[in-house]
Order: C-alpha cells, then sequence, then structure tokens
C-alpha cells in the first residue's frame, strides 16, 4: 500500500483484503471467494480519502462571504472554529467553493475514464458530466453505512449548536435490504458527485470533514464493480457517546480477548503475536491522530494536546505516541480499547505522563510533580507551559483523568517517603 499526502492506495488482494478486514464483511467476503477463484481473473484498485474542506457538500461549509457559521459539517462549535480562526486567521478555512470529492488520476485511468477539463475556463454543463456508471457498476456498501445516516448528523449538530436549515426527511437514504446499494455517479472537473446523483448527493450531507471515503474497484474480465465504503471520523463517536463500530470491528477481527490478554500480560513469543500487536498499537495511535486532525488549519496535521508541537502526520508521524490514561496493565477490556482512554502526545510529554511525573486537572491544567515544581527551564524546553487543550476534555475523558491524578497523588506520596 502506498501512502500520500490525504491518501491511501492499493492494487493487490492480499493487501486490500487485510486493510477492509475491518471496514466490511460483505465486500471482505467478496475478496475471499475472488481468492478461491483458481482463474485469477482479477484487478483491484482501492483508494483511501480523508474528507477535506473542499470535498465537503457545498450546503455545509462556509465561505469567505458567509462564515464559518456556515461550516456544519465540521465536528468543531462555532465557538471552537472561530477560535481557531483567531489564531490561524485565513490559513484555517478554505474560501474554495469547489462541490466534488476529489479522487487521484489512478481512480480515471483505472476505470478507463478520460479526465476532463474546463473549455477556456467555463463551467462545464451538467450534460457533459461523464456518468462513472457507463464505466461500472456503482454501489454503496451498506455494512458502512450506518452511522452515515442524516439522523446521526442531525445530533451531532445538536450537541454542536448548529442548526442548519435543511429538510431532514428529504436527506434520508434508503438502502437496499441487501449487502449493496446501487448509485448514480457522476465525474465533474473537480472530482466525482453532482447534484444529479440524488442517493450520493443526499448522503453528502452526513459526510464531514475527517470522514473517510473508501472506494474499491473491482474487475472480472470485462465487468467492473465499483464499491463505495464510508468510514466515521473518531470525534464523531465522542461527540454523540458511542463507541466506534468501526474500532470494535478492527478488534474482533483481531480476536480482542486474545489481543488484550497478549499484551496485558506483556509477553509475546511470536512474530505473528507481535504483528498483531504493532497492528493494534497503530491503528489505536490512528484513531487518535484523526481526533486531532479535526482541529487543525491543514489537512493530515496533529499536534500534542500538551505541548502544541504540531507536524504532518504521514510525513512526522513517529514523533507522536499514542498514551493510555489508565494504564494497560489495569485496564478492563472495555477501558483498554476507550478511544477516549488516550491521548496523542509527543514522547517527552508520554515519558511524563505515563511515569504519572505529570498529571491533568479538568480544566486542563498541568500539574508537575515536587520533583519538576522547580524545573522551569525543563519545562520550557519540552513545551510543558500551557493548558492542556481543551475541547479534547469531554467528561469520558476527564473521568480517566481523574483516576491518573489518584495514581499520581499515589506515587508522590512514595516519593516523597523515598526522599525522606
Amino acid at each position: 500500500m502506498s501512502r500520500g499526502s490525504n491518501i491511501v492506495v492499493a492494487t493487490t488482494r492480499p493487501a486490500i483484503a487485510e486493510y477492509l478486514s475491518n471496514i466490511s464483511k460483505s465486500v471482505s467476503d467478496i475478496l475471499k471467494k475472488d481468492s478461491l477463484d483458481s482463474s485469477n481473473n482479477y484487478s483491484y484498485l482501492l483508494i483511501k480519502k480523508g474528507i477535506m474542506h473542499a470535498d465537503v457538500v457545498t450546503a455545509g461549509k462556509g465561505n469567505e462571504k458567509t462564515g464559518v457559521e456556515r461550516n456544519f459539517l465540521y465536528y468543531l462549535s462555532v465557538h471552537e472554529m472561530e477560535k481557531l480562526q483567531s489564531i490561524e486567521g485565513d490559513k484555517f478555512f478554505s474560501t474554495t467553493h469547489q462541490s466534488n470529492i476529489s479522487v487521484p488520476d489512478e481512480f480515471f485511468e483505472f476505470l478507463g475514464i478520460p479526465k476532463i477539463k474546463r473549455r477556456e475556463g467555463k463551467q462545464l454543463t451538467q450534460h457533459e458530466h461523464p456518468i462513472i456508471n457507463n464505466y461500472a457498476k456503482v454501489y454503496l456498501v451498506n455494512d458502512t453505512m450506518g452511522y452515515f445516516d442524516i439522523s446521526y448528523t442531525k445530533e451531532v449538530f445538536n450537541h454542536l449548536g448548529k442548526s442548519p436549515d435543511w429538510d431532514y426527511r428529504e436527506l434520508k437514504v434508503e438502502l437496499n435490504s441487501g449487502d449493496f446499494t446501487p448509485i448514480q455517479l457522476s465525474h465533474a472537473v473537480h472530482g466525482i458527485g453532482t447534484k444529479e446523483d440524488v442517493v450520493f448527493h443526499k448522503l453528502r450531507h452526513s459526510i464531514f470533514r475527517g470522514d473517510n471515503i473508501i472506494m474499491l474497484i473491482r474487475k472480472v474480465g470485462i465487468i467492473t464493480h465499483l464499491y463505495i465504503m464510508l468510514e466515521k471520523n473518531p470525534r464523531f463517536f465522542t461527540i454523540i457517546g458511542k463507541s466506534s463500530s468501526s474500532w470494535e470491528n478492527y478488534l474482533n477481527q483481531n480476536n480482542k480477548k486474545q489481543l488484550f490478554d497478549l499484551i496485558k500480560s506483556e509477553t509475546i513469543s511470536t512474530e505473528n503475536e507481535k504483528s498483531k500487536t504493532r497492528k493494534y498499537q497503530n491503528h489505536w495511535r490512528q484513531m487518535l491522530a484523526e481526533e486531532m486532525m479535526n482541529y487543525t488549519p491543514t489537512d493530515n496535521e496533529v499536534f500534542c494536546p500538551l505541548t502544541y508541537v504540531s507536524a504532518n502526520f504521514n510525513k512526522a508521524g513517529a514523533l507522536f505516541v499514542a498514551s493510555h490514561i489508565k494504564e494497560y496493565v489495569n485496564c478492563t477490556m472495555d477501558e483498554a480499547f476507550d478511544i477516549n482512554n488516550g491521548i496523542l502526545m509527543t514522547a517527552n510529554a508520554d515519558a511524563l505522563f505515563d511515569k504519572h511525573l505529570i498529571t491533568i486537572e479538568d480544566d486542563g491544567t498541568i500539574i508537575f510533580s515536587f520533583l519538576l515544581e522547580n524545573e522551569y527551564k525543563l519545562r520550557q524546553e519540552i513545551k510543558l507551559t500551557e493548558k492542556v487543550f481543551k475541547s479534547i476534555l469531554n467528561p469520558d475523558r476527564c473521568k480517566y483523568l481523574e483516576y491518573h491524578r489518584e495514581v499520581f497523588r499515589k506515587e508522590e506520596e512514595k516519593r516523597r517517603l523515598g526522599q525522606s
């Protein structure tokens, strides 16, 4: 699998099958059947793309005239967006009027669709938009659409204090009773999806910045299928107070109980078990990173909410550690795999947090061990001089921090006794 700035591309069935095992059972079953076919007359292209501001449907985003309050399809309140804009200025909120989801050239090349261009700078008419269905049978994958129902979108709006003037009844998408729902999909200058694609256009009113669209093109001889899957950003689940079904599916695929016992015991005896553990840790870290991407001005940029060190996660992700708040060894299984029991941190901050040399109050104040109270130069050098970024301190995360503070107090007592 290759990784670009905001896109993952894969062409080999084993890599695609492994990736989709925690995304869609119905598509995974198709790939399993393909692997049993001795004719081997198959070719594939998988594209995963993070939804950026430019990809959001026009009705869900603001521009330089309408302001940030029109950025409905963001997992941020208006207050959070105004605060970010005051820091970043025009850098944070793009003013693009693009209304399509951009996709890489490989998408069109694999389908054999000529990439269209504007005529002398003029907008194409809808009649000039090629219909992708002329090149492939196009389906929504139903088992990935559950949280993309407009009722959940309305729930997010209610939590964030947003009130778009949408007719929610008109935006309800009816899925087929089977595994897949056939749809029409068009190609425009800037990417895929136009107003004429009625079902997909409705669906896009529930696709927020930071969500993922995953497209699998599968060719069997002269027959081509395009399967469209969707994946929610982790902050969605924090906002509505639900656990992540994608995360649960991933863990179930990897035998959650076995994996939990394996990591908790800290005994990893085979390469297969080591690989499984690394895979879990990478997935956990990716989810925490995607949560932080909601709060940054540039797509794929993350930052440590303690030190405010920021970087492109795809290029410099090694700077960041996925830190458990309640240490894994003392967690129940549900706690161990709760995304609110984690914070993405720089390695220096994680080292102090993990050893309970610092802890965090509910208001974001960092409390230092008495060993570090007068180490002002050190605290400046490792950038622990401000309150923690408050937006991550939701009620569930604060419950774990309450536990962390209690352990911190006990460790402080031991340290003081050790010095007496």
